[in-house]
């Protein structure tokens, strides 16, 4: 998959910038059935892992949502609800951990592992999706240029992750260097792709200029 430039609409806009309680309520409310383990009922705790809320960055934000809408049609024809048990991010993607029941008063058919396998497909659909989505700033990236540092990858390129580490100055010089080695690599890797036979004794110095010392993390 690989998606062209998506430029965000006001209201998707509106939810990147949304304050993340706020976020939080907005989902709760649109999507009560959904999220029922994240909202607190007749004194009960929330439950365990929803009580961390939505562990994503804002950027993703338009995507759940999306995902969201069109699970709420499903469950309006099929009685279906997919209900989450944690939204997260991890290794640089997204991660909708849910469960499929069905709404109360209706009665189980033979179409419901079909419905499941449906909603399976859209989850799974919408997490690639964000793979070529910036965590931060909800805009289209390559996930080849994902900032990776110490062996950790995020899921923003280099002007989501100077949005999100502002504070950190260290940190981002670091992500910078990475970037500017990760593209000298993919540029002698391209150089290398075509050489011919006769050209072998050069693969050993460009194998050489590709060896860089380890980026560590800031801290």
């Amino acid at each position: 998959m690989w998606l062209r430039h998506h430029k965000l609409n006001d209201h998707e806009q509106k939810l990147v910038d949304m304050p993340q309680e706020k976020f939080d309520k907005y989902m709760m409310s649109n999507y009560a059935d959904m999220f029922k383990k994240r909202i607190m009922r007749d004194g009960q705790e929330v439950i365990y892992p929803m009580n961390f809320g939505f562990e994503i960055g804002p950027g993703w934000r338009h995507v759940l949502d999306s995902l969201c809408s069109k699970l709420s049609v499903i469950q309006g024809l099929t009685g279906c609800v997919c209900v989450f048990d944690q939204i997260k991010e991890k290794f640089g993607g997204a991660r909708f951990y849910k469960h499929t029941e069905l709404m109360e008063g209706k009665e189980e058919s033979q179409d419901i592992k079909q419905i499941d396998a449906i909603i399976d497909n859209i989850v799974s659909l919408h997490e690639e999706y964000c793979d070529y989505v910036c965590e931060e700033l909800g805009t289209n990236i390559n996930p080849k240029d994902k900032v990776v540092i110490g062996g950790w990858c995020y899921g923003m390129g280099i002007e989501g992750f100077k949005k999100a580490w502002e504070d950190s100055p260290d940190r981002i010089k670091i992500a910078e260097e990475y970037l500017a080695k990760n593209e000298k690599r993919e540029e002698i890797c391209q150089q290398l792709s075509m050489l011919n036979e006769n050209e072998l004794d050069k693969v050993g110095k460009m194998v050489q200029d590709m060896i860089q010392e380890p980026i560590k993390e800031a801290k």
